[in-house]
């Protein structure tokens, strides 16, 4: 793998501010700790609040991560109503909701904006939890260019919200994809670290746990912080098998993890929850009670919500009219 050349780095060193330099507090981090479950904007499902946290709540899941838009995107906030009600419903049951927003470095002053769009998504009544920055789109050509405007806009959101939980989501091997990346300066303005550990079908079980193990590694080792707060998303769910799932489980969580979850809950299958199960370190007890608790998830959230959840989801998926 060909390294960023010395200058490069030189040139990036300077975004790194004293102010800066010091890792995010213990307590914005833990917003990230524990399982989560990612929705984005393209999934039928985001449609579906009900289904969505009712999932979260049958799987003891931490925190739901929902994206608002991206750089594409034609409006600020794609469904805005529906990322609402997903923070009031996971409000009631004790579930975090942290939106995130796929930046792609060409167009600052509308970065900016979206970002400021997912913070004030939920509006004053429904403060959302934290927020990811989802650092990995290519459009910008020039490499140093391109780490640099990523670096400045973690260095602008951590200024403009110096108290507000964030989370830097990176590529598994950032340097191989981007060959120049900010890891010290993410780190530095970041609560958290959560690479994308996304990985072949074709990797054996034994390879999948390794691979999720170097994911925590390669953060601490190019951040230069060993005791850097990682949060492993394993997937694609729809490509792994799910023996290869709770390999990555095992491997994030014997790295020392501090978090673990599945991108993304549309292609997550019944079986597939045991890797969030074996991350936890309940998989004996989840197995036992897992269809009781999901009954009883679906009924709690349905005393919020009008709308059965499952028939929502199956007209969503089958292209039907949606239910007021």
């Amino acid at each position: 793998m060909r390294r960023p050349g010395l200058i490069a780095l030189l040139a990036l060193a300077f975004l790194v501010t004293p102010a800066a330099a010091g890792a995010g507090t213990t307590e914005r981090a833990a917003v990230f700790a524990g399982t989560g479950l990612w929705v984005d904007i393209y999934d039928a499902i985001i449609d579906d609040p009900a289904f969505i946290v009712g999932e979260a709540v049958a799987h003891d899941i931490d925190v739901i991560y929902i994206e608002t838009s991206n750089y594409r995107s034609p409006r600020d906030v794609m469904y805005p109503d529906a990322v609402r009600e997903v923070i009031r419903l996971a409000r009631a049951e004790g579930i975090r909701v942290v939106p995130w927003y796929l930046p792609g470095y060409r167009d600052i002053p509308l970065d900016r904006r979206r970002f400021q769009a997912a913070i004030a998504v939920g509006g004053a009544e429904l403060p959302v939890d934290g927020l990811g920055v989802d650092i990995e789109a290519d459009i910008v050509p020039d490499r140093a260019l391109r780490a640099r405007r990523a670096a400045e806009m973690v260095q602008w959101l951590r200024a403009t919200y110096p108290d507000l939980p964030m989370a830097g989501i990176v590529p598994r091997d950032a340097l191989a994809w981007w060959r120049i990346f900010p890891y010290a300066e993410v780190r530095a303005n970041t609560d958290v670290m959560m690479p994308m550990c996304y990985t072949s079908r074709y990797l054996t079980a034994r390879e999948t746990r390794a691979m999720a193990a170097d994911c925590v590694e390669t953060i601490r080792r190019e951040t230069g912080d060993p005791a850097a707060p990682v949060h492993v998303i394993g997937g694609v769910t729809d490509f792994l098998s799910t023996r290869q799932l709770v390999a990555a489980a095992r491997g994030a969580r014997s790295a020392g993890a501090t978090g673990f979850s599945l991108y993304n809950l549309e292609t997550t299958t019944a079986t597939d929850w045991r890797a969030i199960d074996v991350f936890r370190g309940t998989a004996g007890r989840q197995a036992a009670i897992g269809d009781v608790r999901r009954t009883e998830a679906r009924q709690l959230v349905a005393a919020h919500h009008p709308v059965d959840a499952s028939e929502r989801w199956r007209r969503s998926r089958a292209g039907l009219p949606g239910i007021a």
